[in-house]
């Protein structure tokens, strides 16, 4: 898979330089808010980095895959994920991907947490949008970047802290968890009993289950169940057949995996799939 170029160079650990249309102005004079369009093909990755501000990440089609120590998200476009300033991340592009970032500081929201999922209103979008096409520098007061600037934050902080949205999946620190769960994202259909893995791993099935709950807050089959609606998200937005979903999702029939896709989402799989995969509106 290709790997993503063109990212500001406002990174702290930045391993290229951007082209000349986003090359960022010199350190000191950044200002509060500022952002960047890219283009980029599915599959295109970000390995690991941070930056030294707040990062919005919003994608006006396709997905982006977010992975934190912590956690890993699915940005869909009808949210944005907030990354904390210094807070390692990676991403992955899933789709044809309208890429839309803000780098902002101070941020209103930002907590010591390792991100959050945030509802993007048709006003945040188009905020967003119109941010990533004002040059960054210079900046008058007054400027339609200035008020910009100042709507982004009054939305960001007005967004009241709650559960965060579907697309979260929480990642045990301890070794032999953590492994666990990477088979499993290798493999979403594995359907492996707990038990099993305490005889593969040299534990009993009772302590897994008691480590994991503490460590992701939720019980082993509700997070492989949360894994499988996260990879069934990034299949559908790929246009895969919702049979060929369940499939590889290891349920026995479309009807099954329907049945929890909905109760999980509130949605078909085929209309979350028709929204996904509609034309992008001009952005």
């Amino acid at each position: 898979m290709s790997v993503m170029s063109g990212f500001s160079n406002e990174t702290d650990n930045s391993r290229r330089a951007p082209p000349p249309s986003v090359a960022p102005p010199p350190a000191g004079s950044l200002p509060a808010v500022f952002g960047q369009a890219i283009e980029y093909e599915s599959g295109a990755r970000e390995v690991a980095h941070t930056h030294p501000r707040a990062q919005l990440l919003y994608a006006t089609r396709g997905l982006i895959r977010v992975r934190t120590p912590a956690a890993s998200w699915v940005v869909t476009p009808d949210c944005a994920m907030l990354v904390p300033p210094r807070v390692e991340h990676e991403l992955e592009m899933v789709g044809k991907v309208g890429f839309r970032t803000l780098y902002v500081d101070p941020c209103p929201i930002c907590g010591n947490d390792e991100g959050r999922l945030l509802p993007v209103d048709p006003l945040l979008r188009e905020a967003i949008l119109a941010m990533t096409r004002q040059p960054v520098l210079p900046r008058e007061p007054g400027s339609l970047a200035d008020i910009l600037t100042q709507l982004i934050v009054n939305l960001l902080a007005a967004i009241a802290p709650g559960d965060d949205l579907h697309g979260r999946l929480p990642l045990p620190q301890h070794p032999r968890l953590r492994r666990i769960c990477e088979a499993l994202v290798a493999e979403p259909a594995n359907s492996d009993s707990l038990e099993h893995w305490g005889d593969r791993f040299g534990a009993s099935s009772r302590t897994l289950a008691r480590h994991f709950q503490r460590e992701t807050g939720m019980p082993f089959a509700k997070w492989r169940e949360q894994m499988r609606v996260s990879e069934a998200m990034c299949l559908l937005s790929t246009n895969a057949p919702v049979d060929e979903v369940a499939r590889r999702l290891g349920y026995a029939d479309a009807n099954s995996f329907a049945a929890m896709f909905k109760r999980v989402l509130h949605t078909t799989p085929l209309k979350y799939q028709t929204t996904m995969c509609r034309p992008a509106p001009d952005a």
